[in-house]
């Protein structure tokens, strides 16, 4: 077995693994919700503890929903100047890859400094450990590097294929 198809195996099972997590995270969302509307308003008995916990997976979702974006090509992307001709395409494009990779990594190293500091305290009413919440920041910042650096070798290529591929309505003619 060659190292570019192992190499593709890893990226298919992380992709695989982000659309698993995100699809059990919001299934689990809409549940913890739906159970808490139940309990109020049905058994007029509420759950104390449904909010924080649909608050923290929420967050994850919301971490890891930027990096699935950005594996995507579902951001931003700076088209406005797009028209006036390939050598600015190209800039653009290498701009927004350098700002991604930028943003990723501020996110997934200061978010783990901050996580990493978050080792005693506890949700307050859950117990969860903040530290586990916290996670979700530098995991989401070092997917979305991971991505990022993943489009380097076809940037290198072609810059202008990159977002052309997931937008072929798109393709600037130069």
């Amino acid at each position: 077995m060659s190292q570019r198809s192992k190499w593709n195996r890893f990226d298919e099972g992380i992709r695989y693994l982000e659309n698993a997590v995100a699809t059990c995270l919001l299934a689990a969302i809409i549940t913890v919700v739906l159970l808490a509307v139940f309990f109020r308003y049905v058994l007029a008995d509420p759950l104390s503890w449904s909010g924080e916990v649909a608050t923290y997976m929420f967050a994850w979702l919301t971490l890891l929903g930027i990096a699935i974006a950005q594996r995507d090509h579902a951001h931003v992307d700076l088209k406005l100047f797009a028209h006036l001709g390939k050598t600015v395409g190209v800039a653009l494009a290498w701009f927004c890859w350098t700002v991604s990779v930028l943003f990723f990594a501020v996110l997934a190293i200061a978010g783990y400094v901050f996580a990493a500091g978050e080792t005693v305290q506890t949700g307050p009413v859950s117990g969860i450990p903040l530290w586990i919440i916290y996670a979700s920041v530098p995991t989401g910042g070092f997917l979305g590097l991971y991505h990022a650096l993943g489009e380097l070798r076809k940037l290198i290529r072609s810059p202008l294929s990159v977002s052309a591929a997931y937008h072929p309505e798109e393709i600037i003619d130069a």
